[in-house]
């Protein structure tokens, strides 16, 4: 009994809560290891549902790259065959216009466009050329198409007598 002061009585209801708040703590301790055990795995668990998402969004983004590519390139050949269509007043412009796209697309990236075709387009005073092909496939199971065309009036001398619309020498 040395240092003791208090009522006995009181004193037991303070020894009481003191273990109380003792067992209190043990039991967060306690609660935090289990949490600890459940949660064991989580980030390896994220990871693994994770990763084919951010794939195939890497992937989607690539594939975007390369419609915008295709096309990108299938109408720098349009533009160019459409060039060659709209000077080139006599003779077999539809053959050199096809063939300078073409060409262009073989030299560009002859791989970028799977079933190319070329055709050119003929309207009265217009002449030009459409190319369409299919891009590149990153994604399986999606195919993207592209078209492309350029076209322009015929680029000839027209007089000032008569109607003026029809070119001098054209066919």
């Amino acid at each position: 009994m040395g240092d003791h002061h208090g009522h006995p009585r009181r004193d037991r209801h303070r020894r009481r809560r003191d273990h109380s708040e003792e067992d209190q703590g043990q039991g967060q301790q306690h609660q935090h290891r289990l949490s600890e055990t459940r949660d064991r795995g989580a980030s390896a668990m994220e990871l693994a549902i994770l990763t084919p998402v951010l794939i195939l969004v890497l992937l989607a983004v690539v594939q975007f790259a390369m419609v915008y590519h295709a096309r990108h390139v299938a109408l720098a050949a349009a533009q160019s065959g459409a060039r060659v269509a709209r000077t080139q007043v006599q003779g077999d412009w539809q053959g050199a216009a096809v063939d300078k796209a073409s060409g262009d697309i073989d030299k560009i990236g002859s791989d970028l466009l799977e079933g190319r075709q070329v055709k050119p387009l003929d309207n009265g005073d217009q002449r030009g050329i459409e190319v369409t092909g299919t891009a590149v496939r990153v994604i399986p199971f999606m195919t993207f198409h592209v078209t492309q065309r350029s076209e322009g009036p015929i680029e000839c001398f027209r007089p000032d007598e008569g109607t003026g619309t029809a070119c001098q020498g054209a066919q």
